[in-house]
């Protein structure tokens, strides 16, 4: 489990009171930016990985760092945005999607955060992949495990000073769905495919080999943050419910 010692302050646009895990990961991040390595943000589903990230990236605005590229499934687009406005209003963000969204980004520098989709800059990649981004966040990662595909291969020609990936699944089906994520946010990590299926993949997989396992953890464990709702169980608040009434409209009805 990592241990950081609160080391960087949290920026004052921030409006949310991080509980202590997340800004445990708030600090890990920005060790992690400090010394020049990409994070992989694993935290299961619902612990607030967004909050944690967008801390980082309003860290990063006061440091002046330049703009970020946030690629996400379309279905998470109006999620980034509402946690946006409600955590960091200050962090000015340009959602680039759609068919009216133009081949280019006007005034990118006046702006934090460029918002898109996985779909979106994989077509654009012409144009994207002459920007030099800060950061560029990838959300629900697992999209880009396939290292043949081209959205993979998109994502690896984008430039940034730095990466990170968010999953709360870094494995979906096999061991081999970290090579992707890994090789995207710290490229050679793992040396070429082929390599990484031979050392660590199928013995893992095929063997239950407990060795190639422990030697893929040290590797990847410095660069991983995963925490569960058991884990942080202490620091979260009581559940608490809220129940929506919907009309059905005549079809759903009939």
């Amino acid at each position: 489990e990592a241990n950081f010692s609160q080391n960087f302050p949290l920026s004052d646009s921030i409006t949310a009171e991080l509980r202590p895990y997340q800004m445990q990961g708030y600090q890990w991040l920005c060790t992690l930016d400090q010394i020049g390595f990409g994070a992989c943000l694993a935290d299961d589903m619902g612990l607030g990985k967004t909050i944690q990230v967008i801390s980082l990236l309003a860290y990063q605005k006061e440091l002046n760092k330049g703009v970020t590229l946030v690629i996400v499934p379309r279905s998470l687009l109006f999620n980034w945005i509402a946690e946006i406005e409600k955590f960091c209003p200050s962090l000015k963000y340009f959602l680039h999607h759609g068919p009216k969204r133009g081949s280019q980004i006007r005034d990118i520098e006046s702006h934090d955060i460029i918002l898109t989709t996985y779909d979106t800059a994989t077509v654009d990649i012409q144009y994207l992949k002459d920007i030099k981004f800060n950061y560029i966040v990838l959300d629900e990662s697992q999209a880009i495990k396939n290292p043949n595909s081209k959205r993979y291969k998109a994502m690896r020609v984008l430039q940034s000073r730095n990466k990170i990936v968010m999953t709360g699944t870094p494995i979906e089906n096999n061991t081999f769905d970290l090579y992707a994520q890994f090789s995207f946010i710290n490229p050679g990590i793992f040396g070429g495919q082929s390599h990484f299926k031979d050392r660590f993949s199928t013995p893992i997989d095929k063997d239950g080999d407990p060795n190639a396992a422990i030697q893929l953890k040290k590797i990847i464990h410095p660069f991983l943050l995963r925490r569960t709702k058991e884990l942080v169980a202490k620091d979260l608040p009581e559940r608490s419910e809220s129940i929506i009434y919907c009309d059905m409209g005549p079809k759903q009805r009939k």
